[in-house]
């Protein structure tokens, strides 16, 4: 996981992998204010963003997932969000086994999560070894806007 702020990204950028750079990019580069929930290719479906306005939810009503086939990048636009994260070691079990089609598993708990407060302008990186539950609340329930960018890993290969 690689967590960041788009305050901060012109003076990080260099360090980054290429195709992260496309993707940061465009997430800095875009007035995501005048584009409505829904899914933008960026490099086909290679790497796309899908614009979503969600609602909170404590952890036990948000399954924890897992994908192998693209990184995702959240971008929180408006709200509060907590992402729970736990680097699997393979010792968690899924309660949803993989989809290939949907690329996910669900956890239902991890053992070890730990949880990281966004606020708008902040986003993490989540590769396919990092389990995530995201949208989660602090406290009470409340409307999140945000974007996430879907990056086939194979991009990131060398």
């Amino acid at each position: 996981m690689i967590a960041g702020s788009l305050t901060k990204w012109p003076d990080k950028r260099q360090f980054a992998h290429p195709v992260l750079r496309t993707a940061v990019g465009y997430l800095a580069e875009t007035d995501f204010l005048k584009l409505d929930d829904g899914k933008y290719p960026i490099q086909g479906d290679e790497i796309y963003a899908m614009v979503m306005t969600i609602s909170s939810k404590p952890a036990s009503e948000q399954p924890a997932e897992k994908h192998e086939t693209y990184v995702d990048i959240h971008l929180l636009l408006e709200g509060t969000e907590v992402i729970g994260w736990q680097f699997d070691d393979g010792s968690e079990m899924p309660s949803q086994s993989y989809d290939s089609e949907k690329d996910y598993a669900l956890y239902a708990e991890l053992k070890n999560e730990s949880f990281l407060l966004l606020q708008p302008g902040m986003f993490v990186v989540l590769f396919p070894e990092d389990l995530h539950r995201p949208g989660l609340t602090e406290s009470a329930a409340s409307g999140i806007r945000k974007v996430v960018v879907k990056i086939r890993h194979a991009l990131l290969e060398l």
